[in-house]
């Protein structure tokens, strides 16, 4: 029986507003001092995009557009995927599969509460799961998207600077942990 942990209950990272006339420059400086590695686009109380540190580098550094005449309307993601906070943890890994996307805005009534990624989320669900097990079978089967190369297999927790990460066989025998 898989356990009943509401998404809200998983989110560690706060959603950071920005807004779609903020230039990039400012959004990079916003996720930097909060830490975070992307940002809820928010305009007249509509949630109309995020922005994350891969677009950013992708969009901006990698093509040598200047940071501070873009703004982040031009390179946002339009019309998120959300999930609301008291779906189940279940459900939200099934959209990030569906939709094959690694992170997931949490809505409260509309309104951005924070992300999840799927390493949270499977987090969540094995801290359940070797709280209800008598013997924890270190090759437990999880499933999901390696976070070093982005791939989905099984995976392994393993920790690296100080943090657990989940990351397929390849990754983890090439960190030779």
């Amino acid at each position: 029986m898989a356990p009943r942990i509401a998404v809200g209950q998983v989110v560690k990272r706060k959603a950071v507003i920005v807004k779609p006339d903020d230039t990039v420059h400012r959004v990079a400086r916003i996720l930097s001092k909060n830490k975070v590695g992307s940002a809820v686009v928010v305009k007249d109380d509509e949630i109309v995009g995020i922005i994350t540190d891969r677009d950013i580098l992708d969009k901006i550094v990698a093509k040598g557009r200047d940071p501070k005449t873009v703004k982040v309307e031009e390179v946002m993601t339009e019309n998120p995927i959300t999930i609301e906070d008291d779906y189940e943890v279940q459900d939200a890994i099934d959209k990030m599969m569906d939709k094959g996307i690694r992170r997931l805005l949490v809505t409260r009534l509309g309104k951005p509460i924070g992300f999840v990624t799927a390493a949270d989320l499977l987090a969540a669900l094995n801290t359940y799961n070797t709280e209800n097990e008598e013997e924890t079978n270190e090759e437990t089967e999880v499933y999901g998207i390696c976070e070093l190369c982005g791939q989905y297999g099984p995976l392994y927790k393993v920790y690296i600077e100080g943090g657990e990460k989940w990351v397929c066989e390849s990754c983890k025998d090439s960190l030779n942990l």
